[in-house]
């Protein structure tokens, strides 16, 4: 298959070729001169360049910028290990060569034959090869025996390549790039064995800069690459990390809160060039690292000291210097939530948690919910969280409205969690939450499904209880569909909001209701046109429209019937279902079929008016009833006909939703909540079966309560 290339062949890509190939052949390495990936031929001096103007390899992997590297390439969406074999390319056919070109260092030439170098490299670990190069004497002869060990494990298959030409098919094994394999265990190992004599512990004590640059450079490596690394291996080793950080932590304790607001963010520059921040990054880096291992969890959550350091990361204030540590210590108390008992609903944790959720930074949004959602997961902080705050129900409300699925599906499995806490937790949640919380994740239920932008949503009282914006944008999303073609004038919306609200309490202006229109469709786009000459611009709204069922004529909302070329208007589902009934599958007609919209269930006519009839009923959300609340249809009889269609089971966003509705109807106080969607729950059980069962559970509550 020919290979799309992005490579230019200019002199200087010659040129620098010509001097690569030249180092590999010097070295006894093998140059892949033009690696593929994502269907695409690498330039290896565009990748030079990009790398060294990151500042080279080591810093590069450190601040885990490989796929910022990648991103001049425009790798499909498909390619989605790009960052990764972008770094192996770069490791195989260009480090070395980098740190004598770029940095100056000399590199030993490999002494073993090219044959047992292949062999050795195949199987070479890549951090050995990304460690720095010849800084002390006793390295290069710790690498040496690496390599020697290594060749003597492979020893049958190094003779085997040495055979003579006549007993083996031939082979193009020096211009053939190896095959990427795992680090051994053995060169892992290396770098932990020793205990309070170890190499790298030995290194961070030294006071020698080449020393502590060469021990951060591979705990980096080691925190990134090798699942069972465990502080515990190598005694000693988190509290001489810390100890590099300490200083740094003391100056801020010796701050007052009053001083820490009043910094500016000159003081904040100052008080980081004081200290080595590049070090204290580095060692919350590797810790960050290291606590998503479940072996070093207990470790961390057990050093006092380690705790208290990540109290005080939380604490710092915004800043551009401070951001990726606090970011660190986000991630780790994440990891190390679950284990975490709160004292009491004052804990330094939960205070600098919902601190960090009321600030604009989606990084440090999704980090605090997420280890929000983990410490309610501890059975022992229940007590403690289930006593709701109301300012956090509210923040969680205006994150549901964003159009984030990350953050939403972050900020629902927090409603979860705490929803599901004994007692009156989902009560609370529902009381503080500001309108009706089942509104908002009704919605949710159909989210990601292709039927959701076509589904008729019936208007429903509910919105009458709702305040604004909230009303306003349930109003626009039951009664508005998505259409990029169309388009109304602001004046026009506005006429038809204020026909529906005028006796409903306090409404929004005009250009509010606009900004709420950009939240329930963020692809519309407002222009102005000018109707007539002369007349002053009129605004107009482009990306929705009216739903083609929904009549606005009165001042409430309207069905209309979609019969083909029915023009009747009704103001209830019942009605139209007994006009359907009575006027389009009417007693002596002889042949029946289905004219509803686009429906082709009855394609050839037949005499069975009953089963016309039976058919018409999978069209509405309830059975046609007229009778009172209490009396209505006993919706568990319909799940056995449901649960018999198959589909994909449900998952994500509708899953954590629908759970949050059962928690909250589990609560007799929270039903009356339900009245106005029960119509539309038993409808999507139709709708939306793979959704059938967990509904039947929630109407099932509310039928008992």
């Amino acid at each position: 298959m020919r290979r799309e290339g992005t490579i230019d062949y200019t002199d200087e890509y010659n040129q620098f070729m010509a001097r690569l190939e030249a180092f590999h052949q010097k070295h006894g390495t093998v140059l892949n001169r033009e690696p593929v990936l994502g269907s695409q031929r690498l330039d290896l001096l565009k990748v030079y360049k990009l790398v060294t103007a990151h500042g080279g390899c080591e810093k590069v992997t450190a601040e885990r910028g490989w796929k910022r590297i990648t991103l001049p390439f425009n790798f499909p969406p498909t390619c989605t290990n790009s960052a990764y074999v972008m770094k192996s390319v770069y490791v195989k056919n260009l480090e070395l060569f980098e740190q004598e070109d770029f940095f100056g260092k000399e590199v030993p030439v490999n002494k073993f034959e090219p044959a047992e170098s292949n062999i050795t490299r195949s199987r070479e670990s890549p951090t050995t090869r990304r460690g720095p190069y010849n800084t002390v004497l006793k390295q290069q002869q710790q690498q040496q025996q690496q390599q020697q060990y290594m060749q003597q494990q492979q020893q049958q298959q190094v003779v085997g390549q040495h055979a003579p030409p006549q007993q083996q098919p031939p082979q193009q094994a020096s211009t053939m790039t190896p095959p990427p394999v795992r680090p051994s265990n053995y060169y892992e190992g290396y770098y932990v064995e020793g205990g309070h004599q170890n190499r790298i512990l030995l290194a961070l004590k030294s006071e020698l800069p080449n020393e502590i640059d060469w021990a951060f450079s591979r705990l980096i490596a080691l925190s990134y690459e090798w699942n069972e690394f465990s502080l515990n291996m190598i005694p000693g080793l988190l509290d001489e990390l810390l100890s590099y950080t300490q200083p740094f932590f003391d100056c801020w304790a010796e701050l007052s809160p009053k001083d820490i607001e009043e910094l500016s963010e000159d003081d904040i520059l100052s008080l980081c060039d004081t200290h080595n921040m590049e070090r204290i990054l580095q060692v919350f880096h590797i810790l960050r690292n290291l606590s998503f291992l479940d072996q070093n969890v207990g470790i961390l959550t057990d050093h006092m000291n380690f705790r208290k350091m990540l109290q005080q990361g939380l604490s710092i204030p915004s800043s551009g210097q401070l951001n990726e540590l606090r970011i660190y210590c986000l991630d780790a108390l994440e990891c190390l939530s679950v284990t975490i008992i709160l004292r009491s609903k004052f804990d330094i944790y939960l205070r600098e948690l919902h601190r960090l959720l009321q600030t604009s930074d989606r990084a440090l949004i999704l980090g605090s919910l997420r280890a929000l959602t983990r410490l309610a997961a501890n059975e022992h902080n229940e007590k403690i969280l289930s006593d709701i705050d109301p300012d956090i129900i509210e923040r969680i409300s205006q994150l549901l409205l964003t159009q984030d699925e990350e953050l939403i599906g972050a900020t629902l499995d927090y409603l979860y969690q705490f929803s599901s806490f004994h007692g009156d937790a989902s009560v609370q949640i529902a009381k503080c939450y500001p309108g009706n919380i089942v509104s908002v994740l009704s919605r949710f239920l159909t989210w990601g499904s292709p039927k959701s932008a076509s589904t008729p949503v019936t208007v429903d009282p509910a919105q009458q209880i709702l305040h604004e914006p909230y009303r306003a944008l349930h109003w626009l999303q039951s009664n508005f569909e998505y259409n990029p073609q169309a388009w109304i004038s602001e004046a026009d919306l506005f006429k038809l909001y204020q026909t529906k609200f005028a006796a409903h309490g306090p409404m929004l202006r005009s250009a509010d209701l606009v900004t709420v229109s950009r939240v329930g469709f963020p692809k519309m786009e407002t222009t102005f046109v000018q109707e007539v000459a002369g007349a002053p611009p009129v605004q107009i709204i482009k990306g929705f429209s009216k739903k083609p069922w929904i009549d606005f004529s009165g001042g409430n909302d309207r069905i209309m019937c979609r019969w083909i070329g029915c023009p009747a208007v009704f103001t209830t589902e019942a009605d139209l279902f007994k006009h359907a009934a009575q006027e389009h599958i009417s007693p002596g007609m002889g042949l029946y079929t289905c004219q509803w919209l686009s429906c082709r269930r009855f394609t050839t006519p037949t005499h069975d008016r009953q089963k016309v009839i039976k058919h018409l009923k999978t069209h509405f959300p309830l059975t046609p009833s007229v009778k009172p609340f209490s009396n209505r249809p006993r919706w568990f009889d319909m799940r056995p006909t449901v649960l018999e269609v198959p589909g994909r089971e449900l998952a994500g966003i509708p899953l954590t939703a629908v759970f949050i509705l059962r928690n909250l109807a589990r609560q007799k106080r929270n039903q009356k909540l339900f009245l106005p969607y029960e119509e539309s729950l038993a409808r999507m059980m139709g709708e939306f079966p793979r959704m059938a069962s967990f509904i039947v559970d929630i109407l099932s509550y509310l039928r008992v309560g």
